[in-house]
């Protein structure tokens, strides 16, 4: 999570949740699957399951983090947010 966001529209971002496997044309040119290859060679712990060679990637292996599912519940003020599959 990201409790300082560049994204305009939001001022943090939780990702219980990495990866991804393509589904259809809109998907070819998917950012986020060239993302998690690089976090994966840098080590990123979130990043480290590899999806299917034929719909996914390294590190793009659909993965549930639960160390972070409740982390919304110890916030002590609202904020504007966005869950995020790809940090």
């Amino acid at each position: 999570m990201s409790s300082r966001s560049a994204i305009e529209w939001t001022e943090t971002t939780w990702n219980p949740v990495t990866g991804c496997d393509q589904v259809s044309l809109g998907c070819d040119n998917c950012y986020a699957l060239s993302f998690a290859k690089r976090l994966k060679a840098m080590g990123h712990r979130k990043y480290q399951k590899d999806g299917d060679p034929r719909t996914s990637g390294p590190g793009f292996g659909l993965t549930l983090h639960p160390d972070v599912l409740e982390e919304p519940y110890r916030w002590r003020t609202p904020r504007v947010g966005v869950r995020q599959l790809d940090e």
